[in-house]
């Protein structure tokens, strides 16, 4: 990053790069999880489910590539310990494969887990570092609106 683009960062580079590279473990990881889950699940409405996996898979693995830009941006290295530095971490999945209401049930932990992280952090960096709130405040958007869209999943699959 150039020297006028440090001056505007409000907060520790260091720092900065830290909380980034938390959320970009959660988000490789939730990419991981969400991929795993389509692969292996079962059942009647698993083909449908398994679409929705795969593309809240691609999202995520998308979050993943603008936290790394912003990390490299900033002069430091995406981490490759994810699971030590992640805050939302990783959930194998059910036993039960056909198991599809647990399913959609971790993936909403994780999503309200990034929920949360991505609030805090949006009002941390607010008015400390914009571009890197910016990030974090889309990705709250993106979040808050799979959280709903996976909620929507549950009561047709509670009825069978």
């Amino acid at each position: 990053m150039g020297q006028k683009g440090k001056e505007i960062v409000e907060i520790e580079v260091k720092e900065v790069i830290s909380d980034l590279n938390s959320a970009y473990a959660d988000e490789w990881l939730a990419h991981f999880q969400y991929f795993l889950y389509a692969q292996i699940i079962e059942g009647i409405d698993a083909e449908t489910l398994k679409k929705e996996l795969e593309q809240q898979s691609l999202d995520e693995m998308n979050h993943a590539k603008i936290l790394a830009n912003r990390i490299i941006q900033l002069g430091g290295t995406p981490t490759t310990k994810l699971i030590e530095t992640s805050t939302c971490g990783f959930s194998p999945p059910p036993e039960d494969r056909a198991d599809l209401v647990h399913v959609i049930e971790l993936v909403l932990e994780g999503e309200r887990c990034a929920i949360e992280k991505y609030n805090r952090l949006a009002k941390k960096y607010h008015m400390k570092d914009l571009v890197t709130h910016e990030i974090f405040e889309d990705l709250l958007t993106d979040e808050v609106s799979d959280e709903e869209d996976w909620e929507n999943f549950l009561p047709g699959l509670k009825q069978k």
